[in-house]
């Protein structure tokens, strides 16, 4: 492979990957409520191999952690009333239509949380980053910081959704039910 590929390849990939998610989210989606919790539940699962791998061991790591969860569960709240729900009131089918800040920031909080995990632990080839050994847990802990706040946001923005969809779904049937 040409070395200048191999070089952008980091880099490119997730740009590509990023415009696909952006390109699928802004297009209005059947919403099936009974199953929003399958994904925050995947990111809970992999914050937890992150912190089994790493676990947190000063307080400032636990406070990183805790701080990205609570900063993530405003933040989801705030991309969950983004996210625009509607419902058919004759079939009851609920579609959803993401933002598209709200994708940008998810693909963009994940690719700097990879990127930073490699870069400051030295995780990168030695000859294109400089290696921080000092930064490493506090690298870790950053990283951990983001990852957690990804999961605060996703799970917060998904339970937000839920409230609104279930309610929508309660008033288009007792619509339907007085007509």
């Amino acid at each position: 492979m040409d070395p200048q590929i191999a070089k952008l390849l980091p880099i490119l990939l997730p740009v590509l990957i990023l415009g696909l998610v952006l390109r699928r989210n802004l297009q209005p989606r059947p919403l099936q409520i009974e199953r929003m919790w399958l994904y925050p539940v995947i990111l809970i699962f992999l914050l937890g191999s992150s912190l089994y791998e790493s676990p947190p061991t000063t307080m400032l790591a636990i406070g990183f952690l805790a701080g990205g969860l609570v900063l993530g569960a405003a933040a989801g709240w705030y991309r969950g009333r983004l996210t625009r729900i509607t419902i058919d009131p004759d079939t009851h089918a609920l579609t959803s239509q993401a933002s598209m800040w709200g994708t940008v920031l998810v693909v963009g909080l994940m690719v700097v949380r990879y990127g930073l995990r490699a870069y400051l632990t030295g995780g990168m080839d030695i000859t294109t980053a400089p290696h921080h050994a000092g930064l490493g847990e506090t690298a870790i802990a950053a990283t951990d910081a983001l990852l957690s706040f990804t999961v605060g946001m996703m799970g917060t923005s998904r339970l937000e959704m839920w409230l609104r969809a279930s309610k929508l779904l309660a008033d288009a049937q007792a619509a339907k039910a007085a007509r």
